[in-house]
C-alpha cells in the first residue's frame, strides 16, 4: 500500500532531525516544513541523493559552512579530506568531475550524510537510504526547484542552519466516471460562456476524490499589481468517516500566506481530471497545522466544498504563464481609414478567454486604448503552430520601472466564436503545458 504524503515527509524529516540531535549539542532552535514551488537556492555545501521509480525522487541537503565545520570536529572520520560522495576520497571526487570546496567542510557534510543514510535505512522507508549522498562543495552550485511536490525542511541550531529539499514524485490521478457525469444530462449548467457541474452530490464526489487521491493542484490567489498568483498545493486525505464538507491541503507560501491575518477569504483551485482543465472557488475556513509527530508540523489551509466545478474555463479563467518564450504581433483593426502596422509582442500569460501581451518600450501605446479591436498573431511552439485571434483591448498598463517587464502590456479579451480552430489550439496548448506542470517538474542541481 502506498504511503501517505505525510508519512513519507515524517520519516525523512525525522531521520535528518535525529541525525542533528545525535551530532550537535544543545537544543534545536527552530524547524519549519513547508511546500515550495518555483524557487532557487544557493548553499555553501550541498549533498544530493537520487532515487528512481519511488515516491521520493531526490533528497538535497544544504549546509552552512560553520555547521559543516562543526561536523568535521564532531563526527568526520580521519582520512577523509575532499569527498565526492559520502565516504569517498578526494581522487574519487575528481574522477566524478565534481569540484570540491574547502576539504574539511566536504568531509563534515559527508560524515553527517552517512548518519542520515543510516537513519533512513532504519526508518519506515528503508529504501530511501539505499543511495549514497554525493557531496558538492562549490558555492556556484545552485538548486532549481520547479516541481509539483517539492518540500523544504529547514532546521536551525546554534552551530548553523541545515536545509533539506525533498523532491517527491507527483501523483497522476484518473477519474473515469467524470466523463460519464459530464456527458449526462441534468448535471451541467451551461450559460454565461461557461459550463459548470453544479449538482452538490457530483461536486462533493469530485472534491472527495481529489482529497482521497492526495491530488496535486494549484491555488489561485490575488497578488500584487492586480496579478493573480498560482501556488503549488497538495491535498491531504480526509479523515475516515468524515461527514463535514471541509477539505485540507498544504500549499506553497507567498507573502499573502505567511500569516493567518493575510489569508484570503476565498481561493480558486485549478486542477486536471481526465484531461480536462477544471477550477472551482472555495471558501477558506481556517489556517492551521497538521502534526506529523511531536516536533514536525505541516501548514494547511482548510477549505469548504465549492458550489460548482467549472470546466468551460471562460469567466475567471485560469491564466498560464508560458514556460517558454512565446512571441507574436498585435495589430489594430476596425478603422479602414488608417493603416496600422503589426507590433511585436511577447505573451506574458494566456487563458481560454484572453491574454496579457508585452509591447516593446518604443511602441506607440496610444493606438491601443481600452475597447480597441486588434488581431493577435501568436507563434505557439512547433507542435501547435501559429494562430490568429481577434480580440478587444480591455486594459493598458505601463511598466516603466520594472526591469524584467519594461514597456507596456495589453490585457486583451478574445472575441472568437467558441468553435474557433485558433481558440481550440490555444486551449490545447494551455492544457498541455498545465498538465506538464502538474505531472513533471523537480528539484535539480545546476552548475554555474
Amino acid at each position: 500500500m502506498q504511503k501517505l504524503l505525510t508519512e513519507n515527509l515524517q520519516s525523512i524529516c525525522r531521520a535528518v532531525l535525529n541525525a542533528l540531535v545525535d551530532t550537535v549539542p544543545g537544543e534545536i532552535l527552530a524547524c519549519d516544513l513547508v511546500q515550495i514551488d518555483q524557487r532557487e537556492f544557493h548553499f555553501q555545501s550541498v549533498a544530493a541523493a537520487h532515487f528512481a521509480g519511488g515516491p521520493v525522487r531526490r533528497l538535497l541537503l544544504g549546509c552552512e559552512e560553520r555547521l559543516a565545520q562543526h561536523f568535521v570536529a564532531a563526527i568526520a572520520p580521519a582520512g577523509i579530506s575532499s569527498p565526492g560522495s559520502a565516504g569517498a576520497t578526494a581522487p574519487e571526487a575528481a574522477a566524478t568531475g565534481e569540484a570540491a570546496g574547502p576539504p574539511e567542510t566536504g568531509a563534515g557534510l559527508a560524515a553527517f550524510c552517512s548518519i542520515v543514510r543510516n537513519n533512513l535505512l532504519n526508518s519506515s522507508i528503508p529504501w530511501a537510504g539505499s543511495q549514497d549522498f554525493l557531496v558538492h562543495d562549490r558555492e556556484q552550485i545552485r538548486i532549481q526547484c520547479d516541481g509539483v511536490r517539492n518540500f523544504l525542511f529547514r532546521v536551525a541550531v546554534a552551530e548553523g542552519r541545515l536545509d533539506l529539499i525533498i523532491d517527491l514524485a507527483p501523483r497522476v490521478i484518473g477519474c473515469e466516471w467524470l466523463v460519464d457525469v459530464i456527458a449526462g444530462s441534468g448535471r451541467i449548467k451551461v450559460g454565461q460562456g461557461e459550463e459548470s457541474i453544479t449538482d452538490p452530490e457530483v461536486v462533493g464526489r469530485i472534491m472527495t476524490h481529489l482529497a482521497d487521491a492526495g491530488a496535486d493542484v494549484q491555488v489561485k490567489i490575488p497578488g500584487d499589481n492586480d496579478r493573480l498568483e498560482l501556488l503549488q498545493a497538495t491535498f491531504l486525505p480526509r479523515p475516515e468517516q468524515a461527514t463535514d464538507h471541509r477539505l485540507a491541503l498544504t500549499c506553497a507560501r507567498r507573502t499573502s500566506l505567511e500569516n493567518a491575518d493575510d489569508i484570503p477569504e476565498k481561493v480558486t483551485l485549478v486542477f486536471i481530471m481526465q484531461d480536462k482543465l477544471l477550477q472551482c472557488s472555495c471558501q477558506v475556513m481556517g489556517h492551521s497545522h497538521v502534526w506529523l509527530d511531536d516536533d514536525l508540523a505541516l501548514p494547511i489551509l482548510e477549505l469548504s466544498f465549492p458550489s460548482a466545478v467549472t470546466y468551460g474555463q471562460r469567466r475567471g479563467a485560469f491564466r498560464l504563464e508560458p514556460p517558454e518564450r512565446v512571441l507574436g504581433t498585435v495589430q489594430r483593426t476596425g478603422d479602414t481609414s488608417l493603416a496600422f502596422k503589426p507590433m511585436p509582442i511577447r505573451v506574458l500569460d494566456i487563458s481560454f478567454s484572453g491574454a496579457k501581451l508585452l509591447l516593446s518600450s518604443n511602441a506607440m501605446v496610444s493606438s491601443f486604448k481600452g475597447g480597441t479591436t486588434v488581431a493577435c498573431v501568436i507563434s505557439l511552439p512547433a507542435e501547435f503552430g501559429e494562430v490568429t485571434l481577434q480580440a478587444v483591448v480591455r486594459r493598458l498598463n505601463l511598466h516603466l520601472a520594472d526591469q524584467n517587464c519594461r514597456g507596456a502590456s495589453l490585457g486583451v479579451e478574445f472575441v472568437e466564436p467558441d468553435d474557433s480552430p485558433a481558440l481550440e489550439c490555444v486551449r490545447r496548448y494551455i492544457k498541455d503545458r498545465h498538465t506538464a506542470r502538474l505531472s513533471k517538474g523537480g528539484a535539480e542541481l545546476k552548475i554555474g
